[in-house]
Formats: structure tokens, C-alpha cells, sequence
């Protein structure tokens, strides 16, 4: 087996490197984004419970006993 060459070893790390600083960029993001959407099903969790907290109160005392 022969030794690599010395210039498409570097070719190759360099390419190397800038994949893998788009991937870190991108980890980024979606980081945040995922933080935002988390951030937003924890309101629209909130919301439906308050909507169903309304609803209850418009059943009959006998029927919320159950």
C-alpha cells in the first residue's frame, strides 16, 4: 500500500472540516428552533386545557361526578 499524498490528505481534511462546520451550524438551529417549538406546544397545552376547563362547566353537576 502506498503512502497517501501529502496534498490530497490536506484536500481532503479541509473539506472535511468545512462539512462538518455546516453541520455544527446547522445543529444550531435546529437547536433554537426545536427550543421555540417546545416553548409554543407548552402554550397550545395550556390553551386546550383552559378551553376544556370552560366545557366542564357547562355539564350538569350529576354528569361531572362521574
Amino acid at each position: 500500500m502506498s503512502r497517501p499524498n501529502p496534498r490530497e490528505v490536506g484536500n481532503v481534511i479541509d473539506e472535511l472540516a468545512n462539512a462538518l462546520q455546516g453541520a455544527v451550524g446547522l445543529i444550531a438551529l435546529i437547536r433554537l428552533q426545536t427550543q421555540t417549538a417546545m416553548a409554543d406546544v407548552v402554550k397550545v397545552e395550556a390553551a386546550v386545557g383552559r378551553a376544556a376547563s370552560v366545557l366542564r362547566r357547562l355539564q350538569p353537576a350529576a354528569r361531572r361526578e362521574h
